[in-house]
């Protein structure tokens, strides 16, 4: 059984938990012992995603590049459980291929506003509030391996280099108050996410087919990561266990990052 700052179960905040990997996060932090804030855009699922856990949670609605929005979230939480002890900050929308040449305006600033803007109130907010409680606490932030190389999503990739700029700064200031702030890097999880890119090469099973492909343990498995891989990670940054890792960047790719991109190329033409 894991435990908050005052001893008691953690009350953990999770956005971006309506669907996909949040929802997984939320769930096996439930199932861990965590009091759940389940945020999400779209309130409904949130709701959706509560009914289904077996412990105390709650649901609410909200934008996370609204300030107003972060700030009732944090809100949400002391009203129902009294504190804050773990906070996920996974919302995030997804990135369009196309070339950076020819990427408008408005989706490039929707994109850093969700994922960058959207780290950035929500790392304000929460350190904030663990600062003020004074006794600990722990933060992951979903980046993405886009987030830690060049890509073809030139929005989604910048919004995500900065969100891991922004950890780093995090796990530097919280620890004079004993949080500890950690990025994770997913990369091919299956996830209704990962439908953009499907549909960026074509659609039908080759596409799905070059996307398991596109790591290493994807491409022996043939499969993609599950939510559940990525929930277990979160579980343990979240963790006592992770107690001397902080301001790093952990991958759970498949090996994407690993991969000699050269090699890839090769043994996807034979």
């Amino acid at each position: 059984m894991v435990s908050g700052g005052d001893g008691a179960r953690p009350v953990t905040l999770i956005t971006g938990a309506g669907s996909g990997m949040g929802a997984a996060i939320a769930r096996r932090l439930s199932s861990d012992g965590h009091r759940v804030v389940v945020a999400d855009l779209d309130e409904g699922s949130a709701q959706a995603v509560v009914a289904g856990l077996a412990g105390e949670a709650i649901a609410v609605g909200g934008d996370v590049s609204c300030e107003a929005d972060v700030t009732a979230h944090v809100s949400a939480a002391i009203e129902a459980f009294g504190r804050l002890d773990r906070v996920v900050l996974n919302a995030g929308v997804p990135g369009t291929p196309i070339p950076l040449s020819e990427e408008s305006v408005e989706t490039f600033d929707r994109t850093i506003a969700v994922n960058l803007r959207g780290v950035f109130l929500g790392l304000r907010a929460t350190l904030a509030q663990l600062r003020e409680q004074g006794d600990g606490g722990a933060i992951v932030v979903t980046a993405s391996t886009a987030g830690v190389s060049g890509s073809e999503l030139a929005a989604y990739s910048a919004s995500k280099h900065g969100a891991v700029a922004l950890v780093r700064t995090a796990a530097i200031e919280g620890a004079r108050f004993g949080v500890r702030a950690n990025a994770i890097a997913p990369g091919s999880i299956d996830t209704p996410m990962m439908g953009v890119i499907e549909r960026a090469l074509g659609g039908g099973e080759q596409a799905r087919r070059a996307i398991r492909a596109g790591s290493p343990l994807g491409r022996c498995q043939d499969r993609l990561g599950d939510a559940s891989e990525v929930a277990a990670l979160v579980a343990f940054l979240l963790s006592d266990e992770a107690a001397w890792i902080t301001g790093t960047t952990v991958a759970v790719d498949g090996g994407t990052l690993a991969a000699d991109p050269y090699q890839l190329a090769a043994e996807l033409t034979v």
